[in-house]
């Protein structure tokens, strides 16, 4: 993908977000946008330091960057219509996103392949698993978007949860789960078998911790993984469970296997 077309989308991306703010009449709405617009910034910034870590291309690195920019696009008319992040409870983001793009026609003018890419990247960013039929350049492309995702959202989680932690009742943000003192225990057998959690399926604050903790098993780039061994967002998550046997048995099972997979011989 050319430079150009890249900054095109940036600016396309810019416009199209302003439209969902209301300008102070509605501070939950405004609050929720600018998390997602600050989001789809740091996760951009995540896929540079990763495509540069894997000296991808130009090209494919722009390629990249757009798949970035627009990962999330479905997520401001979710929660203009649905007032929530959470899918269950509203839509497939990544299917509404993809809508949206075939919509706005933002992609009619790339190369086809391209946009099949990023209109599968952007379907499938976050969803439970990849589908197993993609060609190997569309799984490259979306696994990386699904790397950098990741990498931003367990960031910024531990940051909502240290916050919401300090004062629960001026928290502004949405809380999906009940703040009960236990994990569950198909969430704990899935972590430990290092399967990944429908999140239908979270019941509790701490259920989601440790499905955070348990996204290291679905992260596919080195990369990404040594960012997360770097930044100690494992030990950070693993801080905020409850003092629960089970609870610290799954922690030191993800924070280990984390280790040993950036042994140097894995390298």
């Amino acid at each position: 993908m050319k430079t150009q077309k890249v900054e095109n989308l940036n600016q396309w991306f810019t416009a199209y977000v302003r439209g969902f703010y209301t300008n102070g009449a509605d501070e939950f709405i405004d609050t929720h946008i600018r998390l997602k617009e600050d989001h789809t910034d740091r996760v951009c910034r995540e896929m540079r330091i990763l495509t540069e870590a894997l000296e991808l291309n130009a090209q494919d690195a722009n390629l990249a960057q757009a798949a970035a920019r627009l990962h999330d696009v479905g997520r401001f008319e979710q929660l203009q219509k649905y007032r929530t992040y959470a899918d269950p409870k509203s839509v497939d983001h990544g299917r509404l996103g993809r809508e949206i793009i075939d919509r706005q026609a933002i992609l009619d003018d790339i190369d086809p392949a391209e946009r099949d890419i990023l209109r599968t990247a952007v379907r499938w960013h976050g969803a439970k698993a990849l589908p197993e039929d993609l060609d190997e350049r569309t799984a490259f492309f979306c696994k990386l978007i699904r790397d950098a995702d990741k990498l931003d959202v367990l960031a910024l989680l531990i940051q909502n949860f240290e916050r919401y932690y300090a004062d629960p009742k001026t928290f502004p943000l949405e809380v999906e789960f009940p703040d009960a003192p236990r994990v569950s225990e198909h969430v704990v057998r899935a972590v430990m078998n290092r399967q990944l959690v429908d999140y239908a399926r979270i019941q509790t604050l701490h259920d989601a911790q440790l499905v955070l903790l348990g996204w290291v098993f679905d992260i596919n780039f080195l990369p990404a993984l040594k960012r997360i061994a770097e930044n100690r967002y494992l030990e950070q998550i693993a801080g905020l469970l409850p003092d629960l046997p089970e609870a610290r048995q799954a922690a030191d099972y993800v924070i280990n296997y984390v280790k040993s997979k950036l042994q140097p011989e894995n390298k």
